[in-house]
């Protein structure tokens, strides 16, 4: 049975202080709760924030890294110096840096073979614009990222990879996927990984698939009842200690 995750991407929020006060509150929750639970935070945090998680079941990740060792790359971040930190989990392809820093799948797909090589566990990012909705091309997006982004990808790495569904007009506007929309969402993506390999069935079936969009307390049990939504990667209720709770009861 696969379990459940519920992973606060912190973006470019939360002052120092805060984001230490919310790592301490999830320290003893992550302890005692059946799901994985997850934080992101701000680079600029981690260091922080991974000394606070240690020694707990709460797993700190980036929420960017480049492809490389240590190397002249300006402003960019090396899964050698998460390694230091004991960071080993690693978003990929998130809208925002699709949207707005120009981040393709193509682009992605070498990240993905990157970290997956290193060992580190990689949370990869698709979804769907509105108006990509609107036009009926929703399954052939998610196809083309998936295809695109996991190329060449070994069935035995798949084991480190997490798929997160965030339909791109969802995320921080209040508009919420239903259950039943966010559920064909998940199959597809299932059945697309399926598709992948010879015999990708058994690959597919194991591998968990996250849903991002104004997940929140009040909403979340819903979502999670589906039969093919393994969790969440929660944006703003992830960024207040009460409500980030409210997430994992």
């Amino acid at each position: 049975m696969r379990r459940k995750i519920i992973a606060g991407n912190w973006k470019m929020n939360l002052s120092l202080n805060e984001a230490k006060s919310i790592a301490k509150g999830l320290v003893g929750a992550s302890n005692v709760s059946p799901h994985e639970v997850m934080v992101f935070p701000s680079a600029i945090h981690l260091g922080v924030v991974s000394e606070i998680a240690n020694g707990s079941k709460l797993i700190v990740g980036a929420q960017n890294a480049y492809q490389a060792e240590l190397t002249a790359m300006t402003g960019e971040i090396s899964p050698v110096q998460l390694a230091e930190m004991g960071i080993r989990t690693v978003l990929v392809g998130h809208s925002e840096r699709r949207q707005f820093l120009g981040e393709t799948s193509e682009f992605d797909n070498a990240k993905l073979s990157f970290f997956l090589n290193k060992g580190l566990r990689v949370i990869y990012c698709v979804g769907e614009t509105w108006s990509e909705r609107e036009k009926g091309n929703t399954f052939s997006v998610l196809s083309d990222q998936i295809k695109k982004g996991l190329k060449d990808i070994p069935s035995d790495q798949f084991k480190n990879l997490v798929i997160a569904y965030e339909p791109v007009w969802a995320i921080g506007t209040g508009k919420v996927a239903t259950p039943k929309e966010a559920e064909e969402a998940h199959a597809y993506i299932r059945k697309e990984i399926s598709s992948l390999f010879v015999g990708g069935e058994d690959i597919a079936n194991k591998i968990q698939i996250l849903y991002g969009g104004s997940v929140k307390p009040d909403n979340i049990a819903s979502l999670l009842s589906q039969p093919n939504i393994d969790g969440g990667l929660v944006g703003g209720a992830s960024q207040k200690l009460d409500s980030f709770l409210g997430l994992l009861k």
